[in-house]
């Protein structure tokens, strides 16, 4: 991703190591929770995993996310903090997720919406995600999805500079 007055920042995970690349810290490998979470985070099966993934999930009740009913669910991931699902009532898509991520600075509560649902290949997939922080606020917009696109050998393979 591109920050004005910022630069790039670049990150991925091999399925073993992730890392990210920015300008000021250069290139840093995750360790820890951090780790933990962005393997949670890029399971590509962990819709088909969520009982594995995360051993409690409780009903909290019903609110709102904007003009949407909504149903609020805790889930309490094998290892990190407790994370809130947000599911719209009426289309049972999840409209909004709150979760706490580790970084270099800390602890980082974190908002994150999903907007723009469209049907791709069968699927409902949100075309926007907005992340929302106390220290910034990013919004990213989905162009194109393509499934079953092969994918080169090292793509994810952290960068030697």
């Amino acid at each position: 991703m591109e920050l004005p007055g910022f630069g790039a920042i670049h990150e991925g995970f091999d399925g073993a190591i992730a890392w990210v690349k920015d300008p000021i810290t250069g290139i840093r490998e995750k360790s820890g929770r951090e780790l933990w979470a962005t393997r949670l985070d890029a399971d590509f099966y962990k819709p088909l995993r969520l009982k594995e993934l995360y051993p409690k999930i409780e009903m909290k009740g019903k609110g709102a996310v904007g003009e949407s009913e909504v149903y609020v669910l805790e889930a309490t991931p094998a290892e990190g903090s407790a994370e809130r699902w947000y599911f719209n009532v009426s289309t049972g898509l999840l409209v909004r997720m709150d979760v706490e991520r580790e970084g270099p600075q800390g602890k980082i509560p974190m908002e994150i919406y999903f907007e723009d649902y469209r049907d791709i290949d069968g699927l409902r997939l949100p075309f926007t995600v907005r992340q929302v922080t106390p220290i910034l606020s990013l919004i990213f917009r989905i162009e194109e999805v393509k499934h079953n696109v092969p994918i080169e050998s090292g793509k994810f393979a952290k960068p030697t500079s």
